[in-house]
């Protein structure tokens, strides 16, 4: 047979410099020089160990970043597998001068500098937008619901209740078992084990009970109708695998070069009441409003379209969603016209719809009810309403602007637009989940899970820029780049940390 033959191993010869074994086009070389860079500038901020001469040694802020992003860019999100790399894998013994971290100063690490990882992401964004790589003229929204490190199994009110109340029962046994057992005095070895075991079953229930109280409390407190006993931030949500504890991403994504300019987690289930927050957390973070907003149906809040068209200077290119009554009206061919003169409508069927009421409120929607007193022997009554005392509609106190916005929304070129959406914004979770795997988070609580997301888009901007941009040239770009953060974005960082009841620390 005709085969390539292997070298003799006592024969084979390794590079005299460890340098020579990474390639200059390496996106190694890139983390490498990011986080040099970025710890040189800021040494105040990237503080974490070594303040005492005692004990072992600490790791510095600058070697773990570069492990963390490294690992992540190469799918080894696990803190066991990014030990095995420090000791097996040429191009993170490069990047780290063979420093090799056991998992729990990794875990320790990651979970304590939430602020200093923010930090990084939202600098090399930074560098993105002053770098061109980031135009931000168009920014596109949109949310995606991610699995949190937790079961399927969450507690309602009324199911902790229940099971404090059967805990509370099956104390009473065997306290009672136990009282029994002190009353005798000559029993046998065998009843003394017994009891033993009570009291272990007893301490056991007793502790569930505890947790299952505080769950309870947290649970009052929170405003939600259920809670994970795993992680108490996730919240119950409807996704592809079913309900489940979720936490929905949300991520500005720039039309340009797709690159991730906001990345957030939330624990709203819905979308419709994100478009103002997220497009406040992109100005803040990166201090630009883009020229043009796009985002699916489910953003289309009209109090957050109508503040933001009114206030600023952006375009929302956001379809509205039709209520499911004027579906169904327009399928059977039912319309309402609209008197100015009286304050009244007119069906199809020239019956008059008067007003009933005004200022209705529902959820953040402000409506007046007009109602048809007279719908008896109308031949389309039961295709137009179930209603005994007669068909009513709910019309918006903005209905004029919301027509007016339709209009314009329906318009061809601005169809387009809300065309290009998808081709901007669902890749990047798509890689990003890719990445993830299985298991979307190994981080628990809403601060942490904040933590991956941040490192997940981190990772992604970096592959997105290596695929469109030369190696060399880029190094030179980062190594010109002024990475020193300024006290806007350092109040920034600590106001989001306030926000997410994070430990305070001292990092101006």
């Amino acid at each position: 047979m005709h085969y390539k033959e292997p070298k003799n191993r006592n024969e084979l010869l390794l590079y005299p410099n460890i340098d020579l074994w990474v390639d200059q086009d390496n996106p190694v070389r890139l983390i490498d020089l990011v986080i040099e860079k970025f710890v040189k500038e800021n040494p105040t901020m990237c503080s974490w160990g070594g303040h005492s001469d005692q004990g072992c040694t600490s790791y510095s802020p600058a070697t773990m970043l570069k492990l963390l992003l490294y690992c992540y860019f190469n799918w080894i999100p696990g803190s066991r597998r990014m030990e095995n790399e420090s000791y097996r894998n040429i191009e993170v013994i490069w990047l780290l001068g063979e420093l090799k971290p056991d998992h729990w100063t990794i875990c320790k690490f990651r979970r304590e500098n939430k602020e200093l990882i923010r930090s990084v992401a939202i600098e090399f964004r930074k560098f993105l937008m002053k770098s061109g790589y980031i135009g931000g003229k168009s920014i596109v929204f949109d949310g995606s619901k991610m699995k949190a490190y937790a079961g399927r199994d969450v507690y309602s009110e009324e199911k902790l209740k229940t099971r404090i109340k059967n805990i509370e029962q099956t104390l009473e046994k065997y306290l009672e078992n136990v009282e029994e057992t002190d009353e005798l005095e000559d029993r046998l070895e065998q009843e003394s084990n017994d009891k033993d075991d009570l009291k272990k079953k007893i301490k056991k229930l007793e502790e569930e009970k505890e947790k299952l109280e505080e769950l309870k409390n947290q649970l009052k407190e929170s405003g939600k109708r259920y809670i994970s006993p795993t992680d108490t931030d996730a919240n119950l949500m409807k996704c592809r695998d079913g309900k489940m504890p979720c936490y929905n991403v949300q991520t500005g994504v720039d039309a340009k070069h797709h690159m991730i300019a906001m990345a957030e987690v939330t624990t709203d289930e819905c979308d419709i009441n994100l478009l103002k927050p997220d497009l406040e957390n992109l100005t803040e973070q990166l201090g630009y409003t883009p020229k043009e907003i796009a985002a699916d149906k489910g953003y289309g809040n009209i109090n957050h379209i109508k503040d933001i068209l009114e206030t600023t200077d952006t375009i929302c290119y956001i379809p509205i969603q039709e209520p499911p009554t004027k579906k169904q009206d327009r399928e059977n061919g039912i319309k309402f016209i609209y008197n100015t003169d009286n304050d009244t409508f007119t069906c199809t069927n020239k019956k008059v719809l008067q007003i009933h009421s005004k200022d209705y409120k529902q959820e953040d929607q402000i409506y007046n009810i007009y109602k048809c007193h007279d719908c008896s022997g109308c031949p389309i009554r039961d295709k137009c309403t179930k209603s005994k005392t007669g068909r009513a509609i709910k019309i918006n106190v903005n209905q004029k602007w919301i027509d007016n916005y339709k209009e314009w929304i329906e318009k061809k070129e601005n169809k387009e637009k809300v065309k290009q959406r998808k081709t901007i914004v669902e890749h990047p979770f798509g890689t990003i989940k890719m990445i993830m795997g299985k298991f979307c988070f190994l981080l628990r609580n809403k601060h942490k899970v904040q933590i991956e997301i941040d490192l997940y888009s981190t990772i992604y901007n970096l592959k997105r820029l290596i695929n469109i941009e030369n190696m060399e040239y880029l190094l030179q770009k980062v190594e010109k780049y002024n990475w020193k953060i300024t006290k806007d974005l350092l109040t920034t960082i600590l106001n989001l940390a306030q926000e997410l009841s994070l430990p305070k620390r001292l990092i101006i």
